[in-house]
Protein backbone atom coordinates (compact mmCIF):
# COMPACT_ATOMS: atom_id res chain seq x y z
CA UNK A 1 0.00 0.00 0.00
CA UNK A 2 1.89 3.49 -0.32
CA UNK A 3 0.77 6.46 1.73
CA UNK A 4 -0.37 9.52 0.26
CA UNK A 5 2.25 12.49 0.53
CA UNK A 6 0.80 15.49 2.29
CA UNK A 7 0.02 18.22 -0.68
CA UNK A 8 2.54 20.56 -1.27
CA UNK A 9 1.91 24.10 -0.07
CA UNK A 10 2.91 27.62 -1.19
CA UNK A 11 2.10 31.30 0.05
CA UNK A 12 0.94 34.16 -1.62
CA UNK A 13 4.59 35.52 -2.87
CA UNK A 14 5.23 31.74 -4.51
CA UNK A 15 1.70 31.71 -6.13
CA UNK A 16 2.18 35.39 -7.21
CA UNK A 17 4.62 34.55 -9.30
CA UNK A 18 3.67 30.74 -10.59
CA UNK A 19 1.05 33.14 -11.95
CA UNK A 20 1.59 36.42 -13.22
CA UNK A 21 -0.84 37.94 -10.47
CA UNK A 22 -0.03 40.24 -7.70
CA UNK A 23 0.25 39.71 -4.24
CA UNK A 24 -2.86 42.51 -3.90
CA UNK A 25 -5.18 40.66 -6.29
CA UNK A 26 -4.94 37.29 -4.82
CA UNK A 27 -5.68 38.82 -1.53
CA UNK A 28 -8.57 40.43 -3.09
CA UNK A 29 -10.18 37.42 -5.05
CA UNK A 30 -9.83 35.95 -1.25
CA UNK A 31 -12.17 38.99 -0.12
CA UNK A 32 -14.86 38.67 -2.53
CA UNK A 33 -14.97 34.84 -2.19
CA UNK A 34 -13.10 33.46 -5.27
CA UNK A 35 -10.24 31.82 -4.06
CA UNK A 36 -9.77 30.82 -0.26
CA UNK A 37 -6.47 29.74 0.71
CA UNK A 38 -6.51 25.92 1.63
CA UNK A 39 -4.71 26.58 4.92
CA UNK A 40 -2.80 29.17 7.21
CA UNK A 41 0.63 29.00 8.90
CA UNK A 42 0.59 29.53 12.81
CA UNK A 43 1.25 33.36 12.36
CA UNK A 44 -1.63 33.22 9.52
CA UNK A 45 0.02 33.32 6.36
CA UNK A 46 -2.16 31.99 3.58
CA UNK A 47 -1.43 28.53 2.21
CA UNK A 48 -2.36 27.51 -1.37
CA UNK A 49 -2.10 24.07 -2.79
CA UNK A 50 -1.59 23.25 -6.27
CA UNK A 51 -5.38 23.23 -6.83
CA UNK A 52 -5.45 26.61 -6.06
CA UNK A 53 -2.82 27.13 -8.02
CA UNK A 54 -4.94 25.74 -10.99
CA UNK A 55 -8.31 27.23 -9.69
CA UNK A 56 -6.95 30.48 -9.69
CA UNK A 57 -4.98 30.38 -13.41
CA UNK A 58 -8.72 29.31 -14.56
CA UNK A 59 -9.87 32.34 -13.25
CA UNK A 60 -6.72 34.15 -14.76
CA UNK A 61 -7.72 32.84 -17.78
CA UNK A 62 -11.33 34.08 -18.27
CA UNK A 63 -11.37 37.35 -17.10
CA UNK A 64 -10.51 38.23 -20.70
CA UNK A 65 -13.15 36.33 -22.50
CA UNK A 66 -15.08 39.22 -20.53
CA UNK A 67 -16.41 37.23 -17.40
CA UNK A 68 -16.94 39.61 -14.64
CA UNK A 69 -15.80 38.37 -11.21
CA UNK A 70 -19.20 37.28 -10.10
CA UNK A 71 -19.85 34.76 -13.05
Amino acid sequence: MTERAAPTTMHIGELADRTGLSNRTIRHYDEVGLLHPSGRTEGGFRLYTDTDLARLLIIRRMKPLGFTLEQ
